[in-house]
């Protein structure tokens, strides 16, 4: 059985991952226009594409994961991350180009929350403040790292960089394990149909 120190490294990395992907983009923007032959404005909303989907799937992406469970839903976020980010690799249009960088956005949305809960199913409630400052610290520094990382590697070629994103991804998806948020009932659909959740 995997010990829990080490089942907590790939949370912290996942942390970083989203944040970096978002980010990522407005350092290489002339690289991605060049690539995808259109001007920077139109690269530019391949970052509204992202949070877009980001944020509005954020609203469900608890209730969803708690009940497929939570390691197999970062699991397959990952997955369609990592199809996204080798879809933006690949893309020689901006609509496609767009359409991968939503569904990186979208699976960020069930990576970001949920793999605070599998921190809060592994680690007892006296050091999971600590925990949630790591987690923290990780996503800061993909947010601060991603346009120096992105630019480098846009010198040799942008798309290298979304294929680097493409296998972090696959990585975190085989190293990610969960705790005993795994056996906690499955979450009721009907959370999701809350009036008060609707207006906020």
């Amino acid at each position: 059985m995997t010990s829990a120190p080490a089942r907590l490294w790939p949370l912290y990395v996942g942390g970083l991952l989203g944040p970096f992907g978002g980010a990522m983009v407005n350092a290489i923007l002339p690289e991605v226009a060049q690539g995808l032959g259109t001007d920077e404005a139109g690269a530019s909303a391949g970052i509204t594409a992202y949070m877009v989907l980001f944020s509005g799937l954020m609203i469900v992406s608890g209730t969803l994961g708690g009940r497929v469970g939570l390691t197999r839903a970062v699991r397959w976020a990952y997955g369609a991350y990592a199809v996204g980010s080798v879809g933006c690799a690949l893309a020689t249009s901006l609509p496609a180009f767009l359409a991968f960088r939503a569904l990186q956005g979208a699976a960020n949305a069930f990576t970001t929350p949920l793999l605070v809960a599998l921190l809060a199913s592994l680690i007892p409630r006296e050091r999971l403040g600590r925990a949630l400052g790591t987690y923290a610290s990780f996503q800061a520094a993909g947010q601060a790292f991603a346009p120096l990382v992105g630019g480098l590697m846009a010198e040799w070629s942008y798309r290298a960089a979304f294929a680097a994103n493409a296998l972090v991804a696959l990585a975190l998806a085989l190293l990610t394990s969960g705790g005993r948020a795994e056996a906690r009932p499955a979450a009721d659909w009907a959370a999701l149909r809350n009036p008060a959740l609707a207006r906020s």
